[in-house]
């Protein structure tokens, strides 16, 4: 899943609003990789974010 900031980020299991990351890492090729849990229902998730279509959209507006 890749979330667009400013975007409230929801559980897909229970619908309880997601509001840190447990984890986050770096991957080569500029990739930002998110790992979330959901503090009501313990479901687990990951967002990512490319970091080189971030840049070329700024660019864009």
């Amino acid at each position: 899943m890749i979330r667009i900031f400013g975007t409230a980020l929801r559980c897909t299991d229970c619908g309880n609003q997601l509001i840190a990351p447990v984890a986050s890492e770096f991957v080569d090729g500029g990739e930002i990789r998110h790992f979330w849990e959901c503090d009501s229902c313990g479901t687990t998730s990951c967002t990512s974010i490319d970091i080189d279509t971030l840049a070329q959209d700024e660019q864009a507006a």
